[in-house]
């Protein structure tokens, strides 16, 4: 970690009794700084600021926090920035009664970008299915929660595994996403995204994909539409996008993916 601050004081401690030790009472977002600067800060601001209100947590400044990322970002030329915000100290039990009013804790931190991901966005991935699922929750699906059991469990599957990374989903046997990443794919000529609204992360990049990409189909997915797909991509903040070559062993076609790329180039 190159950097790390509470509430704008640099420090890496904090109380053991944070409602986001506790019950991963509080949201996150992680974004790539290029350049000395956050890409798509405003969205990214957006997303906590939205989680925030879901959540029933007292936002931060938008302003103040605005300043304080800049700030911060601009000694590096490529990094990960991650930001956390939770409940804070107090309450007793589940309960949020008797948290202050300023009790809220922002967390800033700053690491090395992953040496891969750029190689990954080259040579794409190859894609297997997920053998465990995740839950479904209308209260939460698409928000991206301190909670994430669920994830840190895929990821201990996909370290045992040989594929790249691998498509996840809920308990109604929908696709979801990967295991840190949302998935797009080309169906009958057809762009497609699965569902997150009950389950999974509605992450940024998926967010200005759809905005920028006005054929995009949200809809509920099977795997069986996977099994038919001619072309897979994964995305994220911080890989941006990276296309699949081999779902199951089934080789894919790229050229849909680089093309989309090329199409979004300069707005992620």
């Amino acid at each position: 970690m190159k950097y790390c601050s509470v509430n704008g004081k640099q420090q890496s401690n904090i109380a053991i009794t944070d409602r986001g030790l506790a019950y991963g009472d509080g949201i996150f977002t992680t974004a790539k700084i290029v350049n000395g600067k956050v890409v798509l800060l405003a969205k990214h601001l957006d997303r906590l600021v939205h989680g925030c209100l879901h959540l029933k947590i007292k936002a931060p400044c938008r302003n103040n926090l605005i300043e304080q990322l800049a700030s911060v970002a601009k000694g590096y030329p490529l990094a990960v920035l991650k930001v956390m915000i939770t409940a804070g100290s107090g309450g007793r039990g589940y309960s949020r009664e008797g948290l202050r009013d300023n009790a809220t804790n922002v967390i800033i931190m700053i690491s090395s970008f992953p040496d891969h991901y750029q190689a990954l966005v080259q040579r794409g991935i190859n894609l297997g299915d997920s053998k465990q699922q995740i839950a479904i929750s209308s209260m939460l699906g698409g928000i991206k929660h301190l909670n994430r059991l669920e994830q840190v469990l895929l990821r201990a599957e996909l370290d045992d595994r040989v594929e790249d990374d691998l498509v996840v989903t809920n308990c109604q046997g929908n696709v979801i996403e990967a295991t840190s990443s949302n998935l797009f794919y080309w169906l009958d000529e057809q762009l497609c995204t699965p569902d997150v609204s009950t389950s999974g992360v509605d992450g940024i990049i998926r967010q200005t994909i759809i905005a920028n990409s006005p054929q995009v189909i949200v809809c509920q997915t099977k795997l069986d539409d996977l099994k038919q797909a001619k072309a897979i991509f994964i995305c994220n903040s911080l890989m941006g996008i990276i296309p699949v070559k081999t779902y199951n062993n089934r080789i894919l076609v790229v050229d849909n993916v680089l093309q989309l790329q090329r199409q979004l180039k300069g707005l992620i």
